[in-house]
């Protein structure tokens, strides 16, 4: 039986960031999602645009042992490649859409999210180009990613059944409130950046994953130094912000990125799911 929206883990799995190929070795990346399906972790999420390609291709790699059909596969279009390319045009959407399946080596994705569009970027061209997207089963639901306003007309328009966005302890008001609103338009949460809640600690670089998390560390100190939007930091450890960000009641299911085998389990544990050892 294919996996419903509704049926889907509380916990998500975002095969991205060191795991599109600079932070995190293609075995390390096969090992942990196997272990996040082992687990109880049925969604996964991934892009074109992270590693160009490369970490689709590792998810792919690691379906080719899982049950399908108990599996929500999430992946997006609009981002071209990692130099920021974009192309929401109907038939860009679909040509992204075409290459993920490829990499991913399956026939359909659960959800396509539109990654980041601006407002000027959705019409009803677009939407048009969608709905056939679905008309054609290569796409189950469709969906917007963002961080902020680029989230106002997906959260209203029908052809959107979910959005990914932060959530997080001390995140600002009108985020929340945005939140509020695709939840009362009966848009369904994928939420991001939990850990935004937690104390910021200094990790030094120490493997090659480690490297990873403190260059984006460091960009975060500069964009704050230079001037730009960055969350605040937070006041709860890593676990409670993740827990927070867990148990809102405008979460649907909260998307993580690790590359640790140890945090894994605890956030499962977080999710209520069985992260025992031997756990079906």
């Amino acid at each position: 039986m294919t996996l419903e929206l509704s049926q889907i883990s509380r916990l998500g799995f975002g095969v991205s960031g060191p795991h599109r190929g600079d932070g995190v070795d293609r075995p390390q990346t096969l090992r942990l999602i196997h272990e996040a399906i082992h687990l109880g972790i049925d969604v996964f999420d991934t892009a074109p645009k992270y590693g160009d390609g490369e970490a689709e291709r590792r998810l792919g790699e690691a379906l080719r042992d899982a049950e399908r059909d108990n599996l929500f596969i999430v992946t997006k279009a609009g981002i071209v490649d990692e130099t920021g390319r974009r192309d929401f045009s109907p038939a860009g959407i679909r040509s992204s859409l075409e290459g993920s399946l490829k990499r991913l080596g399956i026939d359909r994705v659960d959800a396509l999210l539109l990654q980041g569009a601006a407002t000027g970027e959705l019409n009803d061209d677009l939407y048009g180009g969608l709905a056939q997207l679905k008309a054609d089963g290569l796409v189950r639901y469709i969906g917007a990613s963002g961080r902020g306003e680029e989230l106002d007309t997906p959260i209203t328009v029908d052809i959107f059944d979910l959005i990914m966005a932060p959530n997080y302890a001390g995140m600002p008001d009108d985020q929340t409130v945005r939140l509020q609103t695709a939840r009362d338009n009966g848009k369904r949460t994928f939420a991001i950046e939990g850990k935004n809640g937690a104390k910021q600690a200094f990790r030094l670089p120490l493997g090659k994953a480690d490297r990873w998390y403190f260059g984006r560390q460091l960009k975060r100190w500069m964009d704050r130094w230079n001037g730009a939007h960055v969350a605040p930091n937070g006041t709860l450890s890593i676990l409670e912000a993740f827990e927070w960000s867990l148990e809102s009641n405008l979460t649907d299911c909260l998307m993580i990125q690790t590359t640790n085998s140890e945090h894994l389990q605890q956030l499962a544990r977080l999710a209520g799911l069985d992260a025992s050892p031997g756990a079906a």
